[in-house]
């Protein structure tokens, strides 16, 4: 599936602006760094709590327990753990790209960094090298 297909499906959940935000692989998705392979979203407590329960998203937690929902390529997540409990400033500051909220850049940087699985650290590459390689006004208005 492309990226656009992805980020359709996430225009068609019909979410409310300010309550999510697009993280993970999505920021370098949404400007073709890389293919994504699903979308992670992160939620506000009240959109965490409607959709927990909803028919058709399956309940999941991670080794570390890490709660989040999914529905296919599709992926909701509580929080941002184990190093941003509080992930309300990533969705206040949520660039909108396309007429989607993406979680900046640097953060996406600072996040992959401290995760540090080597797919991440690609990525971080990636993202250091665009901003590289662009002008300063254009870098100010990615991140």
């Amino acid at each position: 599936m492309s990226n656009q297909d992805l980020f359709r499906k996430v225009k068609e959940l019909n979410l409310p602006f300010g309550q999510y935000a697009l993280f993970g692989s999505a920021p370098l998705g949404i400007r073709e760094l890389r293919e994504c392979r699903d979308i992670d979203l992160i939620v506000t407590e009240e959109l965490w709590n409607e959709f927990k329960n909803k028919s058709g998203w399956e309940y999941k937690i991670t080794e570390n327990g890490v709660e989040h929902i999914a529905k296919g390529d599709i992926e909701i997540w509580h929080d941002w753990l184990p190093w941003y409990q509080d992930i309300s400033k990533f969705i206040k500051n949520a660039e909108i790209i396309d007429g989607l909220p993406f979680v900046r850049l640097e953060s996406i940087i600072e996040w992959k960094k401290k995760f540090g699985r080597e797919k991440d650290l690609k990525d971080v590459e990636l993202m250091e090298w665009l901003k590289l390689n662009m002008d300063k006004k254009t870098i100010e208005k990615i991140i």
